[in-house]
């Protein structure tokens, strides 16, 4: 087939957007059926196509491409973030470009190492793929919301297997189906059918290993939880009376299913627009209600360092004849929405005046917080997850790892209106639960709120912008996972493999393919 310059940059686009289909798209009608988790396993193929036989630069080029598009068509939303201005819509475009750079420097590897190496080195694609998706985990400017794993999440008859790898060893499972596929075309006819045995076996093993597992062999104790979803927007919470507001529409909402006997209620993040810790009438209201019903409170709230001077973005635990309330405070921070990265390491990034730029959503800098907390309850000692944490496998394994049976991710994803990006979001607690063999309830202000087993099997899902009150029971586990024990090993060992294996490339002649 003859091809042109022009084709070659079409099929990065192409790549793009495939992988954009394959995580939870907007919710307008039958277009919502063009997102499916399975265009991820042949996505990279147009990729590897365009990169096969061009130079490391014009590669990194086209994975830059790929990546961008891939980032802007799922991440769109963080343009539409109520509040924000012009600078909101270039920050999300700089967010794609700036996220694409880690699939630019996959298919420049990619790409290196098959140039000294030849095609045996599509081997090593999945191993290069995992470890630019780890680097991506770490520092304040983490954003892992787009691992190829949390696409598959919602693929539980496959994606078992996550409880030994995280998240990191489904994105490799996907990246290795792609190589596979491009070498069966590539190849002569008997490694052909080698290259497709593999395949065979590649959705075979995770999908035997995973009746394995979904299988019941002992008896489940479980917990009742209902899920407070009030639908409040911003102005109706923050402005004149919000407070009263917000309480009598959480109240109200509670009290009508508390006849169905839950064992916890939970309100979403900053459920209550107040100092929780600080204002004495808003925590007796929340005590009084507590005793009134005679169930455990889990509620979202701000609070205040009086020491510091430090506000902290909070949960707060009240049980029934306890006059102190317990808290959390959220650990990890939504870099430019909740804090501005390397604020303390840089100093003049303190003095931005970031509202001048970005209207409302100029950071609130929260102070993070420094220690887990693990709630107590008669039925299963449980932690919180707010919001962007449970986009982190290591943060939410290591509340698994310190004794929680049970999670909780209170969330306000109303910020994004009716977009794809509270649909991913309640997506991604999937893989958290499936990692960690653990059941999460998800509860939010406004959508998507639902309970998750420890399978990741999603049930009892609110629609977004309508008022809720979902009960549900949710199993509990005993055991922890491999994952939970010891994180991210298998991330971390394809990252150090990479970086081996393309030092002693470096030494390698260039091969013909």
């Amino acid at each position: 087939m003859k091809t042109t310059p022009l084709t070659y940059w079409a099929l990065s686009l192409l790549s793009g957007i495939l992988l954009a289909l394959s995580f939870p798209g907007p919710p307008i009608g039958a277009l919502s059926l063009l997102y499916q988790p399975l265009w991820a396993h042949i996505a990279l193929l147009p990729l590897l196509v365009a990169i096969y036989q061009a130079k490391p630069a014009r590669a990194f080029q086209h994975g830059w491409l790929a990546g961008s598009t891939f980032n802007l068509l799922c991440l769109y939303w963080v343009a539409y973030t109520q509040g924000g201005g012009l600078a909101v819509v270039g920050g999300a475009l700089l967010l794609a470009v700036y996220l694409g750079l880690f699939v630019a420097i996959w298919a420049f590897a990619t790409r290196y190492i098959l140039a000294r190496w030849g095609r045996t080195a599509l081997a090593l694609a999945p191993v290069l793929w995992v470890a630019q998706e780890y680097a991506l985990s770490l520092g304040e400017l983490a954003f892992p919301w787009l691992l190829l794993g949390h696409g598959q999440a919602g693929q539980t008859h496959f994606v078992q297997f996550a409880a030994w790898t995280g998240a990191y060893g489904v994105s490799f499972w996907v990246v290795l189906v792609n190589a596979l596929l491009f070498l069966s075309i590539e190849v002569h006819a008997r490694a052909r059918r080698i290259t497709i045995a593999l395949l065979v076996l590649c959705f075979a093993l995770p999908w035997i290993h995973a009746r394995a597992v979904m299988t019941p062999n002992e008896p489940m104790e479980y917990m009742r939880i209902a899920l407070i979803q009030p639908n409040l927007s911003m102005g109706e919470k923050w402005g004149a009376n919000g407070l009263e507001r917000s309480f009598d529409r959480l109240e109200n909402l509670s009290r009508q299913i508390s006849a169905q006997e839950p064992q916890l209620i939970v309100w979403p993040e900053t459920a209550l627009p107040c100092y929780l810790g600080l204002n004495a009438a808003c925590s007796q209201r929340a005590r009084h209600f507590v005793e009134e019903l005679g169930i455990p409170l889990l509620t979202g709230a701000s609070d205040f360092d009086m020491q510091s001077r430090q506000p902290y973005n909070s949960a707060f635990y009240v049980q029934p004849g306890h006059s102190a309330i317990a808290s959390y405070a959220k650990m990890h921070l939504v870099p430019f929405g909740e804090r501005t990265p390397y604020r303390d390491s840089i100093p003049f990034l303190r003095d931005i005046d970031w509202t001048q730029l970005t209207g409302d959503l100029g950071p609130a800098e929260f102070a993070p917080g420094l220690k887990r907390t693990l709630f107590p309850h008669p039925s299963a000692p449980f932690s919180v997850l707010i919001c962007f944490e449970s986009v982190f496998p290591d943060l939410v394994r290591r509340h698994v790892d310190a004794g929680a049976r049970l999670l909780i991710n209170i969330t306000n994803d109303s910020w994004f209106g009716a977009s794809a990006g509270p649909y991913q979001h309640a997506l991604l607690n999937a893989m958290r639960a499936i990692e960690n063999r653990v059941s999460i309830a998800r509860c939010a202000t406004s959508g998507q709120s639902l309970f998750i087993d420890p399978f990741g099997r999603r049930y009892q899902m609110s629609e977004l912008f309508v008022q809720a009150a979902l009960v549900g029971q949710l199993p509990i586990t005993q055991n922890r996972t491999f994952y939970s024990r010891y994180g991210d090993l298998f991330a971390q060992a394809c990252f150090f493999a990479a970086i081996f294996c393309l030092i002693i490339l470096r030494f390698k002649k260039t091969t013909d393919l």
